[in-house]
């Protein structure tokens, strides 16, 4: 995709059925998606705009070149942000067979609704059963992409690897905190055994100690992260980046491990500790 002025980029180009535009964007920022049916004419992502036309108003019927075809922008959407971030146009399949070129497949997927009272399970299985190709629900198609990406790309091994390693410096460093902790108040709790307080007493006073920190350092930690993503989710770049629930979940199981971990480290000194100890010298 390239501009007049020479500017370019790869982009993505989703082709609707001539005859209904089905799989048209939902949301429009500019324009109309029912003028996809005049020729050379296609709907370009509010985001891919402002890549293509830096610092310019949104504007129809400017003109692009995709592959040695001129076509017209005639509407700005407001698209989903794709996994790669690169501009997102619509136009009708006719067109967009042109735009793309010629390739061995064109098509990858057909949009289907089922008519009023079928079910779409029950519409999957008689594509299936008819066709002997593959259907698939909306939930089932988006995991079909997660699974891809975790099957086939190297993203779960970079981000397993960064993953690790945080923990294992979160181990680290906090199990070195709360060492130092103790070994500075070890006279204190000799004191504390003396006047006999049990091993599981201090064991339950540490570990509370380290919720008590883990719970405030996730708190502030999650604060940051709220605030990072609220601001990002307003760059048209970053827009699809959301905080879910889960990983915020996830996130803290995470912590609570390493607190149990790295407080049960600091906890031998003082199993081991002599209560006489604290009354020599």
């Amino acid at each position: 995709m390239r501009t007049l002025d020479g500017k370019f980029d790869v982009s993505i180009c989703l082709g609707l059925d001539d005859a209904t535009l089905a799989g048209a964007p939902r949301k429009m920022i500019l324009g109309s998606w029912e003028r996809l049916r005049e020729p050379d004419s296609v709907v370009i992502d509010k985001a891919g705009y402002q890549l293509l036309f830096p610092d310019q108003p949104l504007q129809l019927d400017r003109t692009l070149e995709l592959n040695d075809h001129k076509a017209t922008i005639v509407g700005i959407s407001d698209a989903s942000a794709p996994f790669a971030s690169y501009p997102v146009m619509h136009a009708r399949y006719s067109q967009a067979v042109n735009f793309v070129g010629s390739e061995r497949t064109q098509l990858s997927f057909i949009l289907v609704k089922p008519q009023a009272g079928v079910k779409t399970p029950e519409l999957t299985k008689r594509i299936e059963d008819t066709t002997g190709l593959r259907a698939r629900t909306s939930e089932q198609f988006q995991w079909d992409c997660v699974v891809y990406y975790l099957k086939h790309t190297g993203i779960p091994v970079n981000f397993g690897i960064t993953i690790a390693i945080a923990l294992i410096v979160g181990i680290v460093v906090a199990g070195q905190t709360f060492y130092i902790f103790t070994i500075e108040n070890l006279k204190q709790f000799g004191a504390l055994k003396a006047i006999g307080v049990t091993n599981w007493r201090i064991t339950r006073m540490i570990v509370l100690q380290a919720v008590i920190v883990g719970a405030m350092g996730f708190s502030i930690g999650s604060g940051l992260c709220t605030v990072f993503f609220a601001i990002t989710l307003q760059n048209m770049a970053t827009r699809g980046m959301v905080l879910l629930w889960q990983n915020v979940v996830g996130t803290g199981v995470a912590i609570f491990v390493v607190i149990i971990i790295a407080s049960l480290i600091s906890i031998r000194r003082v199993l081991v500790l002599e209560p006489a100890a604290v009354f020599r010298g």
